[in-house]
Parts: C-alpha cells; sequence; structure tokens
C-alpha cells in the first residue's frame, strides 16, 4: 500500500527503470512466503490480528494457511514478473506512472484478500481490487470501449461485492463470529441458525460476477480492452480466481448441502462448456485467451460443486497449473502484438526463425494447456478427468462435458501455437523480431516451472496437499505423479487429444466458414445487460426531465410533498388531537397580528409585482418577529428582524437581475400548488397541536438549564446549546455556508458576461 502512494514519484525518479525496482518488492514478498511453506506444509499456520474496529468486533487479522499461501505465492511471483515485464511494455506510453499505482495498490489489495482472517475486512480488499481493476482496465481512458469496458466490470464486480457483503453479514450474524477460522468450526450452528441458505445463496453470487461465472461471464473478455500487463495478472492469475478461492474458502461450511453441490456443479459447466466453445470462434489472440480463462474458470467452480476430495485435489492442482501457464501466454500476447503490432492469429505466422525464444515459451504453455506429458498441465488433466469419473451421481454427463471442453482447449492451444508460430502469414506492418529480455524473462520462467512441476511433481506436492486438506478437511493426502500407467483418465487424455487435433484442423482449414458463425446478440447475457443500462439511462433521463426542469417552484413541491407522505405515515398512529383552545386564550393584538400575517400570504401568492411580493412576505416574516417578542423570546425576535430586513433588502437589490415575473394562468398548476400548500400547512398545524396536547418528557431541558453555566460559563441557555453543547451542528452549518459562499463566488468569477441576464 505504501509502495503504491510511492509510485509516482518514484517512476519519475527512476524512468522506465521503475518497472525493475517494483519488481524488487512482490520478489522479497514471494521469497518471504516461501520460507513459510515447509512450515505450513506440515499444518501449522501463521496468525497476526491487528485491531481495527474492537467496539464492532473488526480486526485487521491475517491467517496463512494452505490455501491462503498458494495464492499468496501466485500474486507475489506472478505479480514480480509482471511488473518487470510492464517496466518495458509501457515503455514510451502516458501516465505509465498512475498505471503503476493502480497495479501496485490491486496487489496488495489481492493479497490482503487472501490472507484476511475477518470477514468485514475481507470484503473491504474484495472491493479495493474492483476498484483498481476499474482503472487499470479503463488505463486507455481516452478509447470510449476501454471506459465501457470498465464501468462494465466495475458494475458486475461491485454489484455481486454488495451480494457477498450481505451474505457474509448474515454468515456473522448466524455464527456469531467475523473471524473465518471460527465460523469454519461452526457449520453446524450456521445450519440451525435460519441464515445458512440465504448466506450461501449471496455469496455465491458474489464470488459468480468476480470470477465471471455464467450469466455474468461477458464482463472478463470486454476487460481485455486493459494494457497486457493488466490481463495477464488480473485476468488470468489473480482478480478473477479470487471468487474461487472464497467458494474454496467457504467450502467447509457449505459443502454438503445440495443447493451448494447444483449450483456450482450446473453454473460451472455451463459456464466451462461456453467459454471453450467462444474460444475457438475468435481470432485475436487476447480474445481467446480471454474465452478460454473463463472456460478454466468454470472447470474450477465445478470441481468444487462435485466437492469430493478427489475433485478438490483436482482444483488446487489446476489453481497452479492455469496460472502459470495462462499467465505465459497473456504475456507472449503482448510480445506478439508488440513486436509485430498485431494480434489476428490469422495474419500471424511463421514467426518462430524471428522469435524462437517467444515461440518455446509459448509451445511450452500451450503443451501443458492442452495437457500433454511431462507439462503439468497433463496431470492436472488426469485429476480432473478422474474427479468426473468418480461421481455417483451424473458423471457421463460431466465427464462428457469436461472431453468436450478438452477437445476444444487442444483446438485452441493449436490456434494460440501453430498458426502463430508455423502457420500461413499475411503481410505484417512491422518486421517480426525477437522481444528484449524483460519482456521474455516473465513468460519463459513461467513456461520452465510448468515443465519443472511436472518433471518434478513432488515440489509443489505438499503445498498443494495442504491446501486441500483445508477446502476439504480430513481430505487423503494429496501424492502427485507424472505417470499412473494405463488407466481411462489415461485412454481418455489420449482421445481428448486426438480429437483436439481434429477440431483444430478443421478450424485452421476453414477460415471462411468459421468466420460466418455468428452468435445473435439478443440472445448473449451482454444483451440483456446493455438493454438494462439503456433502461435505467431513460428512466433517468425521465424523470430528470420532469423532476430537475430548473423551476424552483417543482423542487419545492417534491420536497414539501415527500415530506407530507412520510409525516402522515408517522402521523396516522396519532390520532386526531383534541382542540383545546378557546377564543378567550386570544388577544386583540394575537388576533390582529394573524389576520395581518394571513393578508400578507394571501397577497405574495396572488401577486403580479416581484416587489409587492417581497414586500408582502416581509410583511410575514415581521409578524412572526412579533409573535416571538408577545411570548417572550426578544433574541429570537431579534434575529428574525435582521433576517427579514436583510432577506428583503438582498431581494430588492437583485431585482434587475432576475428575469420576468411569470404568472401562472392554468388551473391544474395552481390547484396542484394549492393542494401541496394546504396538505403541508395541515400537517404542521397537526403536528403543533400534537405537540401542545403531549409536551414531551426530555431530560436534555433540565440538563441543559442545570449545567448551560457551570460546564459553559453563559447564561444565555440557547446560545450555549448552539455553540458549546451542538458545537458540530453548528460548525456544520458555517461550513455550508462556507461552501455555498465560495460556489456563488466561483459562478460570479468565472462568469465571461454572455449569461449576465440569467446569472
Amino acid at each position: 500500500m505504501v509502495l503504491a502512494g510511492l509510485a509516482p514519484f518514484i517512476h519519475r525518479a527512476l524512468g522506465n527503470k521503475s518497472g525493475m525496482f517494483f519488481a524488487l518488492f512482490p520478489a522479497a514478498a514471494f521469497v518471504y512466503f516461501v520460507k513459510l511453506v515447509p512450515e505450513v506444509s506440515i499444518g501449522n499456520t501463521q496468525q497476526y490480528i491487528f485491531d481495527w474496529v474492537p467496539s464492532l468486533g473488526i480486526s485487521l487479522s491475517f491467517n496463512l494457511d494452505g490455501l491462503s499461501l498458494l495464492f499468496a505465492l501466485l500474486i507475489t511471483g506472478i505479480g514480480a514478473l509482471v511488473l518487470l515485464y510492464a517496466g518495458t511494455y509501457m515503455k514510451g506510453k502516458s501516465q505509465t506512472d498512475r498505471f503503476f499505482v493502480a497495479l501496485i495498490l490491486f496487489m496488495a489489495s489481492m493479497l490482503g484478500l487472501v490472507l484476511s482472517d475477518n470477514l468485514i475486512s475481507l470484503f473491504v480488499f474484495w472491493e479495493l481490487t474492483s476498484f483498481s481493476s476499474y482503472f487499470l482496465i479503463g488505463f486507455h481512458h481516452e478509447d470510449k470501449d476501454s471506459r465501457k469496458s470498465a464501468l462494465q466490470a466495475l458494475l458486475i464486480t461491485a454489484g455481486g461485492g454488495l451480494a457477498l457483503l450481505a451474505g457474509m453479514i448474515l454468515l456473522g450474524i448466524g455464527g456469531e463470529s467475523w473471524t473465518i477460522t471460527t465460523l469454519l468450526e461452526r457449520g453446524d450452528v450456521l445450519a440451525e441458525s435460519g441464515f445458512f441458505n440465504a448466506a450461501m445463496l449471496l455469496i455465491i453470487i458474489g464470488c459468480f460476477t468476480k470470477s465471471a461465472q455464467f450469466p455474468f461471464h461477458f464482463w472478463l473478455p470486454s476487460a481485455m480492452a486493459a494494457p497486457t500487463p493488466v490481463s495477464a495478472y488480473l485476468h488470468s492469475a489473480t482478480m478473477v480466481k479470487a471468487g474461487v478461492y472464497l467458494l474454496a474458502r467457504f467450502s467447509p461450511i457449505f459443502n454438503g448441502a445440495d443447493g451448494w453441490h447444483a449450483i456450482l456443479l450446473i453454473f460451472g459447466g455451463i459456464t466451462m462448456l461456453i467459454g471453450a466453445i467462444i474460444a475457438v470462434m475468435q481470432t485475436d489472440l487476447k480474445k481467446i485467451l480471454a474465452y478460454t480463462t473463463v472456460s478454466a474458470l468454470g472447470l474450477l467452480v465445478m470441481l468444487l460443486g462435485i466437492g469430493t476430495g478427489i475433485a478438490i485435489k483436482a482444483a488446487v492442482i489446476f489453481i497452479l497449473a492455469h496460472a502459470l501457464y495462462k499467465g505465459c501466454l497473456f504475456l507472449i500476447a503482448g510480445i506478439v502484438d508488440h513486436e509485430t503490432g498485431s494480434r489476428n492469429i490469422r495474419k500471424l505466422g511463421r514467426l518462430f526463425k524471428q522469435m524462437p525464444v517467444t515461440a518455446s515459451a509459448a509451445i511450452l504453455a500451450c503443451v501443458s494447456m492442452v495437457g500433454i506429458p511431462p507439462l503439468f498441465g497433463f496431470i492436472s488433466k488426469e485429476y480432473s478427468y478422474e474427479a468426473t469419473l468418480s461421481m455417483i451421481v451424473n458423471s457421463p454427463l460431466t465427464t462428457s462435458a469436461f472431453f468436450i471442453t478438452g477437445v476444444l482447449f487442444t483446438a485452441a492451444a493449436g490456434m494460440l501455437s501453430y498458426m502463430v508460430f508455423f502457420g500461413k502469414r499475411n503481410r505484417l506492418r512491422i518486421t517480426p523480431h525477437e522481444a528484449p529480455p524483460a519482456l521474455l524473462a516473465g513468460p519463459v520462467v513461467l513456461a520452465i516451472l510448468s515443465l519443472t512441476f511436472g518433471l518434478f511433481s513432488g515440489l509443489a506436492n505438499p503445498l498443494l496437499d495442504q491446501a486441500s486438506q483445508v477446502v476439504y478437511p480430513g481430505n487423503e493426502p494429496l501424492s502427485i505423479q507424472l505417470w499412473h500407467g494405463v488407466n481411462t483418465e489415461l485412454i481418455l487424455s489420449i482421445v481428448t487429444l486426438l480429437a483436439g487435433l481434429g477440431a483444430f484442423t478443421f478450424v485452421y482449414m476453414n477460415p471462411r466458414l468459421m468466420s460466418r458463425i455468428e452468435v445473435s446478440e439478443k440472445i448473449k447475457p451482454s444483451y440483456a445487460y446493455q438493454q438494462t443500462m439503456d433502461t435505467i439511462a431513460e428512466l433517468a433521463r425521465s424523470v430528470t426531465q420532469k423532476v430537475q426542469n430548473g423551476y424552483l417552484r417543482v423542487y419545492i413541491s417534491v420536497m414539501v410533498g415527500t415530506f407530507c407522505i412520510l409525516a402522515l405515515i408517522i402521523l396516522q398512529d396519532f390520532g386526531i388531537p383534541k382542540i383545546a383552545v378557546t377564543w378567550t386564550d386570544f388577544r386583540v393584538y394575537d388576533i390582529v397580528i394573524g389576520v395581518l400575517m394571513i393578508i400578507a400570504c394571501f397577497y405574495t401568492v396572488v401577486a403580479k409585482s416581484r416587489l409587492l411580493a417581497i414586500a408582502m412576505l416581509g410583511v410575514v416574516g415581521y409578524g412572526v418577529a412579533f409573535v416571538f417578542i408577545i411570548f417572550g423570546a426578544p433574541d429570537l425576535a431579534m434575529t428574525q428582524i435582521l433576517i427579514e430586513t436583510l432577506t428583503v433588502v438582498l431581494f430588492v437589490l437583485v431585482l434587475w437581475k432576475l428575469p420576468h415575473y411569470l404568472i401562472f394562468d392554468e388551473g391544474f398548476i395552481k390547484f396542484r400548488y394549492f393542494l401541496v400548500s394546504a396538505l403541508f400547512g395541515g400537517i404542521m398545524t397537526w403536528i403543533v397541536m400534537l405537540v401542545t396536547q403531549y409536551p414531551l418528557d426530555s431530560h436534555l431541558k433540565d440538563f441543559f438549564a442545570e449545567n448551560s453555566y457551570p460546564l459553559a460559563m453563559g447564561r444565555n441557555v440557547v446560545n450555549v446549546i448552539l455553540v458549546d453543547f451542538r458545537s458540530l451542528d453548528t460548525l456544520g452549518e458555517i461550513v455550508v455556508l462556507g461552501i455555498a459562499a465560495i460556489g456563488i463566488y466561483g459562478l460570479m468569477k468565472f462568469n465571461d458576461g454572455s449569461e449576465k441576464a440569467n446569472l
């Protein structure tokens, strides 16, 4: 967080080398977390608690276990590579300092999210990721599509965040704790609290929006308007997995509930298939990667929905495998675009000779994506097949869905590797050449790690085993091996690969046919989103034209009318008060002043001259002052007289500035305003009668009278209340007046004289 605040100054001092400097911080954090792997791998946890709002039970409490450590390593490790990459990729672009602020802020927020052990602080970090990603997606703010994509992502994820907040509040109330580790031990208490199902559904909605699950999946491909380092970091390895992380974190509470398994299984499976199908219809590198990411997130949710021990193992393995190969491929997409000026796979081709290092890294990542040994993706695919095959119910359907997804993933991998580096090439605007080392470091390291974890699977086994234990307590120990012999999973993997090669051949050989395949916009969730936004905008425009139309009389009538409706709702419980006043209670001067005020009010309304209306309004004000004098409140009377005098003088001074005095003869308008006025007058009379009939028995009156002089050294109780006991209220009023004065001064200062008549 501190580094994000200092980023602009550091960038101005170091220039293009700032990315390398920034990368040192997540790299140091990565080393710190690596040192904790042995201790966490044997089941120990690290906890840190800092009181934040103790009165509300809110603390900045952090808990490091197997699951949070896995995500912390991904966030810091890939984050360091992305910052190193961004230093060169963003070279020469404007407002790069702002880019680094948002990216580092996101990194810190994501790290806080996965380490938080308090529901409220977790939500704060959750919203910070949405906030910072909004600026990253809309970095090219001068572009309309970037602004639209950023707003779309913000509205969907922030809307889901509200659902998540409600769900976590219900969870905290039901479990009588705001600490996540405590709630995980109170699953039975939560199940009996009555909030269980509502909390579960709301949390699922929040996680679905962040992790781009159907029908919220469309925001993720649109977010590809962001610079490539953002896509590589947010939309493959970190942000989009925040929802998956939270589903995994709360799995011990909800695992076993029928609704939990059904919702995750169905929506995860649909998302997995939709993402894979749309991916092979794309020609833009980032679009292909975006839709395969949507599909991968669907697979993770589906595995969590299966909920068995082997499915949870498959999920944690795939989290690591996907982060490695997809982060690599996103960075390579940026390199290809940076060095060739194009991301269209139909225009690219034969780049291997000019970009051998980039091509080699891409091929390794694609091989892992397809699931070919000895890459780590092969291990992930075998475990996923084992998870679907071991299901008691719906195993054929789920296995078939995963098989189709695997076939399409193979085709997409061929599009990302063969078509780009070996296929036919159309003419490019730029002569391709190899990228500089700073750009190559990230994808090369990630590709090598995919190969290393495949060949030496024991390296990742302890951490992944502990992560699976956190999600599924009591799970059998994980033993990752590259070779399990010839079994059903291996046969299905081979068939998937062969069918995928056939699908890729069809896509490669039929570009015109593929380009003709279109999906109607009206059946897409994005169409429903856009229609909803257009309807809201039109409704807002319509309401604004009617309510915010520039006429003060309309504003006053709306406010007064709203007050009357709300007051009637409250006053109906009190009934009509008895009138306990007789004519003998009135004095002659009371009647004279009252009659004068009524006559003045009448002429104020019917006056055809603004000067007469102002004069009559002044008579009403002076009449109120005389009422204060009669009832023994000279200080209020003095204030009233001063205000009335000042008001009348100011009105007279600005008469020549005001527009022509308008007279309304329309019967409906007169009746409407008369009705509102009569209703308001009647309600205020009702309130005064109620207060007179039922005087308030407040201890504050005695307190203020007794303590005015001893505590505030003042004998005028009213002044003491305003200046001392309610000083913050008075200060607020002074601030409001000051802001209004500054606004008026600004309007007068910057007026060029052309609008004097309307000032």
